[in-house]
């Protein structure tokens, strides 16, 4: 699990994006092992500013970031949102973006 710079970074930078939702998946979720990486969902970034979000990620966090879109409705992606941990959300009052799509 990303300690809790981290997450504040998480959660500021997808603020800054306008992003609507972050969830934190894979080997992040294991309380018993220490992740190498930080593997992120995320929903509702500007595909103009994909990968501006990701660059500043990977520049701020203590480690590599995975960055995974989970707007299209895959398999994958749904397993996702069922088992991930949410670590950000957007509501219509933060967010511009929320509104328009």
């Amino acid at each position: 699990m990303p300690d809790e710079s981290d997450i504040k970074i998480i959660r500021d930078l997808s603020k800054n994006y306008h992003v609507k939702r972050v969830f934190l998946f894979g080997s992040n979720l294991a309380r018993d092992t220490e992740a190498r990486d930080i593997d992120l969902a995320v929903e509702g970034v500007a595909p103009e500013t994909f990968f501006d979000y990701y660059g500043d990620l990977m520049m701020q966090l203590s480690k590599p970031v995975d960055l995974v879109d989970i707007s299209a409705a895959t398999k994958f992606n749904k397993l996702i949102l069922r088992e991930g941990a949410p670590v950000y959300k957007c509501f219509k009052k933060q967010c511009a973006s929320y509104m328009a799509t």
